[in-house]
């Protein structure tokens, strides 16, 4: 197993914020990037699949003092990733009107593979290394992608498509009032 499965997990994991998260009906979408800005909104929903994402960021920070925890950490948020395709209905941020879900982009698959790669990469390293020294430590690739990940995170928070108002979501809509 080559020691740059961290580095493919964050190339991965970026790349799947440039693709469509969610397919939904009526020719609707969500992209990735959208869905992990505004994962933490599907809490009252019974939607705790975001949690992945940082449980996955606790693991790649553990991945080599604490080799055994990130793999744990790493499994969790794989699960919780994978929990994803019993979600039903998702809603949008154009008309805040829940649509059902009716498949999961590119996005999605790479998010997900992204848990993969480290847990499987991280399994076989936990399995051969004896100690922490011998765990797979930062390179520079790992350092960019972090950066660029950080960088990606912020151009989004300033794109205005993708503008979210959970308030709009969490009030129903007032009715009009007829005589």
């Amino acid at each position: 197993m080559p020691v740059f499965y961290l580095s493919v997990s964050l190339l991965l994991y970026l790349l799947a914020l440039f693709f469509d998260g969610a397919l939904m009906s009526g020719d609707r979408h969500m992209p990735a990037l959208q869905m992990l800005l505004y994962g933490p909104w599907g809490v009252p929903f019974g939607l705790y699949q975001w949690f992945a994402n940082p449980l996955l960021a606790l693991a790649i920070l553990a991945h080599r003092r604490f080799r055994r925890l990130a793999l744990l950490l790493g499994l969790v948020a794989a699960y919780l990733a994978a929990s994803s395709f019993g979600i039903d209905r998702l809603p949008d941020n154009q008309s805040y009107e829940f649509h059902d879900l009716t498949g999961f982009g590119v996005g999605f698959y790479l998010w997900l593979a992204a848990m993969v790669v480290f847990c499987v990469g991280q399994a076989w390293h936990c399995w051969r290394a004896r100690s922490a020294v011998d765990m797979p430590g930062w390179s520079w690739l790992d350092v960019l992608l972090i950066a660029a990940l950080g960088m990606a995170l912020y151009a989004a928070t300033q794109m205005p498509s993708l503008r979210f108002e959970p308030g709009k979501v969490l009030m129903p809509p007032e009715q009009p009032q007829t005589l």
